[in-house]
């Protein structure tokens, strides 16, 4: 199995719809649908049922309407594993200047200072941006579900959601009516500010999903956040110094971007038969994406 691509952009696990097309090792032609499970700017890992070989290029076209004009080149990097319904195929879009998600990525090193990450949209025009969000900003999506920001497409100030998941039964309806599709990990710098920036914890009753290899996902009561890491109360224990990854605010039916961290600590909640645990994010190379 090929490894993980390096990254240099948050990943965003979202579900978008897709055709892919291409010639298979038989020299027959293909065109069959796919979907993302992760996207970031460069790239993607897709759900595919047919065999792909690495460095295979293959199209990929956008399958909602809205979003048909969506299409690149991509090159297969690898199989990364399967799904009951395909294969796990990580791809690289070849032209870096096509937009095939229609996501603004910022950088990594933008995102210092964020205590959260989530792919908001605009209700105005849709657009759809990868947002680091500050202590105040995240307090006010928690209380309101959405926070008001600037569009630079509508250019005004809008209200922004939690961007979410395309699905079959959703694009057959908007495709039948004609309408629009309601279509829809960060680096911590080791600085001595650091420090300072773990005690200034935000205190949150937030909706966290814990994801570790080979097991379920969890979903989790997060109970403090900052730009370095957070505290969450799960049923599951996981021990000290183990790997997670994790996404806050987490939403089933929407958007959401895990990132890498390690348990700190690890304690029992006898009364409540839950755990307590504290981690760290997992600092990435500048060269990671």
């Amino acid at each position: 199995m090929a490894s993980a691509p390096l990254r240099r952009t948050d990943r965003v696990s979202l579900t978008l719809l897709l055709e892919v097309s291409g010639t298979d090792g038989k020299g027959q032609e293909f065109k069959e649908p796919a979907r993302t499970l992760l996207v970031n700017r460069g790239g993607a890992v897709i759900v595919f049922a047919r065999d792909l070989a690495p460095e295979q290029r293959v199209v990929i076209q956008r399958r909602s309407p809205n979003e048909s004009h969506r299409r690149a080149e991509v090159r297969v990097v690898g199989e990364f594993g399967s799904q009951k319904d395909g294969h796990l195929y990580g791809v690289e879009i070849i032209d870096p200047a096509i937009d095939l998600w229609g996501v603004e990525f910022p950088a990594i090193a933008d995102s210092t200072e964020a205590v959260a990450r989530m792919l908001l949209e605009c209700n105005y025009c849709r657009g759809r941006e990868v947002v680091h969000l500050n202590e105040m900003e995240l307090r006010a999506f928690e209380t309101n579900r959405g926070i008001a920001r600037h569009c630079k497409s509508c250019g005004v100030p809008s209200i922004w959601t939690q961007a979410p998941h395309e699905d079959e039964q959703k694009l057959t309806a908007r495709s039948a009516r004609g309408r629009r599709s309601a279509d829809a990990l960060g680096a911590v710098p080791d600085t001595g500010e650091q420090r300072e920036r773990q005690r200034m914890r935000l205190k949150t009753r937030l909706t966290a999903c814990i994801r570790q290899p080979g097991a379920d996902d969890e979903l989790a009561v997060c109970e403090d956040i900052s730009p370095v890491g957070m505290c969450f109360r799960s049923k599951r224990r996981y021990p000290a110094d183990s790997s997670i990854d994790v996404a806050v605010p987490y939403s089933p039916d929407a958007a959401n971007i895990f990132l890498p961290a390690r348990i700190v600590y690890s304690e029992e909640m006898p009364k409540a038969g839950l755990f307590r645990h504290g981690t760290e994010y997992r600092r990435i190379g500048a060269r990671s994406r």
